[in-house]
């Protein structure tokens, strides 16, 4: 959980733990015959690269191992870029990692860290020349910062990144004139994605010609994933540690916790189901908004809001803030009306 930045939107506490190399070998043997045939691998912080030594023997330890059961391992990094050079980009590239690249475009320096987007406007390009890494940005806009919206769209589109996602950070208060400029800035990118490509499948954000079933979203945490903290302990998702990190809500946190790996080795078959009781609980339609229940909103099926990521906002999962929920009907309002100009004939 160590990062070297200190981004002004970032709900995660610092720490200065690093997994232990030692309980690594032993979640990967434990796991490792569990491993579907196609499998994925995910390495998340603070910044994982901060731990790169331990990333390199992890995959090659599961490489090891994946050979012997005809496994073919994914391999994915989310990072803020800043320790990217020529040696780690081959490692990356020779797994064929994707990679999720924290960049605000025209906010970097204003969000993130001073002087870091010069560094990753430089660094992009190596990626993009690298054909088996696989790139995506995220990029994070605040209230401060949503001026830059579509500015900074233009600009990573015309760098070449193929896949990029945008989201929004809560931890200041958005005003009506920062909203209303919100509204403003998505009708800009409206508009340059139209002029500028004729297919929606040709548009490089993220998901948006995907289609999704309309279905009441239940949180998958647990089921096909499972996430190994920096101190050792297994959870459904790598954000319930960070959510519960540095809190005093102990209750709470065994709920979701799978314990220790030695612990939860020696006993999975009792700690499994019994957890994934408190798993599954993590529905659309337990959730509320501070306007009531989300079961009796009229647009539960379309909306796929993760309960942590809105936790980490208003500090109680399950409770959905007003804002998290009017900027996913703001941005489900928004992909409407884009994939209805492409729909018109020109």
């Amino acid at each position: 959980d160590q990062c070297n930045f200190n981004c002004a939107y970032c709900y995660q506490k610092k720490g200065k733990q690093r997994l232990d190399s030692a309980v690594l070998t032993r979640a990967v043997r434990f796991f490792q015959p569990f491993f579907a045939r196609e499998c994925f691998i995910d390495f998340y912080g603070g910044e994982p690269l901060l731990a790169f030594e331990e990333i390199r023997r992890t995959v090659e330890r599961i490489e090891r191992l994946s050979k012997k059961r005809g496994i073919k391992a994914h391999y994915s990094l989310t990072t803020n870029g800043s320790l990217l050079n020529d040696e780690i980009l081959d490692f990356l590239e020779d797994h064929e990692f994707s990679v999720l690249l924290s960049f605000d475009g025209l906010a970097q320096d204003i969000s993130r860290r001073k002087g870091s987007f010069g560094f990753l406007v430089s660094v992009i390009p190596k990626i993009l020349v690298r054909p088996r890494i696989s790139l995506e940005t995220n990029s994070v806009f605040t209230s401060e910062t949503i001026g830059s919206l579509s500015r900074s769209i233009e600009l990573i589109d015309q760098m070449g990144v193929r896949k990029f996602s945008v989201g929004f950070g809560h931890r200041r208060p958005w005003t009506p004139s920062s909203l209303l400029r919100q509204k403003k800035e998505m009708a800009l990118v409206r508009k340059y994605f139209q002029s500028r490509y004729k297919k929606i499948t040709d548009v490089p954000w993220a998901d948006l010609g995907e289609q999704l079933e309309k279905a009441i979203y239940c949180c998958p945490a647990g089921r096909n994933k499972m996430a190994l903290a920096a101190d050792g302990t297994l959870w459904g998702c790598f954000l319930f540690p960070q959510y519960f990190n540095g809190s005093r809500k102990i209750r709470e946190a065994q709920k979701y916790c799978f314990g220790d790996i030695d612990t939860f080795i020696e006993n999975h078959e009792e700690i499994y189901p019994r957890t994934m009781e408190n798993y599954a609980a993590l529905r659309m339609d337990n959730f509320s908004t501070p306007d009531g229940s989300c079961a009796m909103c009229h647009e539960i099926e379309e909306c796929w809001i993760c309960p942590l990521a809105a936790a980490l906002v208003s500090r109680k999962i399950g409770r959905i803030p007003a804002l998290v929920c009017g900027g996913a009907k703001m941005w489900r309002r928004e992909k409407g009306r884009l994939l209805g100009q492409f729909k018109k004939p020109n």
